[in-house]
């Protein structure tokens, strides 16, 4: 599994490819992620208010809206990744 995160606008938009079928794992990852706040690494997750997802194949986008006070960083947003995510990942 590969991703790639990128800012488009306010929100940030994660892309991953060659999932593996582990769509569903990334997607309950980021959402356990948003719900545990609290313990995030970087603290971004306390900062995501909308999380929408699109499933195409083997490729997975995951758009992230900050909440009206708040800004998404890219760079707090790969390390949450690296401890949230099925550890067969690669940026």
């Amino acid at each position: 599994m590969k991703y790639h995160i990128e800012k488009q606008g306010m929100d940030v938009v994660i892309s991953f490819r060659q999932l593996g079928g582990e769509a569903e794992a990334v997607i309950d990852a980021i959402g356990r992620c948003r719900q545990g706040a609290a313990n995030c690494a970087s603290g971004e997750c306390m900062k995501i208010a909308d999380m929408e997802t699109c499933v195409n194949g083997d490729e997975l986008a995951v758009r992230l809206s900050p909440r009206d006070d708040a800004a998404l960083s890219v760079a707090g947003l790969g390390e949450c990744l690296k401890y949230q995510l099925p550890r067969k990942t690669g940026a």
